[in-house]
């Protein structure tokens, strides 16, 4: 089967969020079963699938004037302004039989509708992996009660997706999400039932056994893997370890993730006025055999997000043996049946003082441990792909 797919959502490639980890392995597989994937993109992105071994794609270069891959609002509207005007003009493949959307971004979307047009047998598929929240509540405030001022990124996130679900629609396209919730979203904005599909993430638990620590390796009480975003509750983790090390002076915590330059020093910043720069380590972006060491060398997962469509990253943890600590979200009670402690949102106390029995209980951890293990090993990805491939392929 030829699919079309137009990568042209990243703009910092020195991070990893988990709808392309997804895609990546997904596209890996594909490849290896005899499916010509043309892909068309910046070719700053060409070297983010290489990284992961994605090979064999059919690249469909796609020109910019821009280099810079800061993630402020000017530099990224900018970029897609950029992409989705050239967008217009570039020359689209036929003989395409799959249109497959890899995000709602209208950067992703509107290639994926052109295609669609130059190839109308083509089945469409985009992906939307996270329902932007009310900008008027923002993604800390998702499942509690509470408002804020709306930030621009946050209108323009939420109204933008608005129109892409509303395109989809039109063009008759299925989507897919990652859990329940976020379906009866869409549902209630008039989305045909039988264009959502609820897929999962996954992990290679075969890869991950045959990663070992090494003696170097780094030894964390505490670790943290995502992006450096204000939906990961990053703040209330600084907050968290600081009550941490209030019992227990040595405890160090490693935040393995990179983001934005500006969320990076005010990150800093906080570790440093908590007095925790001895205790903290920012590791940055780490991939592969590198990122599976360090989680493995580690005490248990800390997930203080506050919004999350899945948790990918809780799943990686739990198949390197990490019981996780996060707060209680509406979507883990269909994704996380066990392997996980979970508080209310907002309750550092009761969050650390659960990293402290972990630490102490040596007993409850492996009982946890023992459940993440059982909850990992459901998400497997070769099965991942070949379910989305046969909803592709409908």
């Amino acid at each position: 089967m030829r699919i079309f797919i137009p990568a042209m959502g990243r703009v910092n490639t020195k991070n990893r969020d988990g709808s392309e980890v997804r895609f990546s392995e997904i596209a890996r597989r594909w490849l290896a079963w005899g499916h010509a994937l043309v892909v068309m993109l910046p070719k700053r992105q060409i070297g983010v699938f290489e990284s992961q071994n994605v090979l064999g794609m059919d690249y469909r270069v796609f020109p910019e004037p821009f280099e810079s891959e800061a993630d402020s609002l000017g530099n990224v509207l900018k970029t897609y302004l950029w992409r989705l005007l050239r967008c217009l003009f570039v020359s689209y493949p036929k003989g395409m039989e799959a249109i497959y959307a890899p995000s709602d971004f209208l950067v992703d979307l509107l290639p994926a509708l052109l295609a669609k047009l130059k190839n109308p047998a083509a089945r469409l598929t985009v992906c939307v992996f996270l329902i932007a929240p009310n900008p008027f509540r923002g993604y800390e405030n998702v499942f509690r009660p509470r408002w804020r001022v709306p930030t621009i990124r946050g209108v323009l996130y939420w109204s933008t997706q608005m129109l892409a679900v509303g395109l989809t629609r039109l063009f008759g396209g299925r989507m897919l999400v990652l859990n329940s919730l976020d379906r009866d979203t869409l549902l209630a904005r008039g989305v045909d039932p039988k264009a959502v599909t609820v897929v999962t993430m996954g992990v290679d638990v075969s890869e991950f056994e045959t990663v070992d620590v090494l003696p170097e390796t780094p030894r964390y009480d505490g670790i943290f893997l995502g992006r450096l975003h204000p939906q990961k509750g990053l703040l209330d983790l600084v907050k968290i370890w600081r009550l941490v090390c209030d019992a227990k002076p040595g405890a160090r915590l490693g935040i393995i993730g990179g983001g934005s330059d500006a969320w990076f020093t005010r990150l800093q910043n906080e570790i440093e006025k908590a007095g925790l720069t001895a205790n903290v380590d920012l590791i940055g972006f780490k991939q592969g055999a590198e990122k599976i060491r360090l989680l493995k060398n580690a005490g248990c997962f800390c997930m203080p997000s506050h919004y999350e469509s899945f948790g990918q990253v809780a799943v990686e943890a739990m198949a390197c043996g990490l019981p996780v600590v996060s707060y209680n979200l509406k979507i883990y009670d269909e994704i996380f049946p066990g392997g996980m402690v979970r508080l209310p949102q907002g309750d550092v106390q009761g969050f650390a003082a659960e990293v402290l029995r972990l630490m102490d209980e040596p007993s409850r951890r492996a009982h946890l441990v023992a459940e993440a293990a059982l909850v990992s090993a459901r998400f497997d990805w070769e099965a991942i792909a070949r379910g989305e491939l046969e909803l592709v392929e409908k």
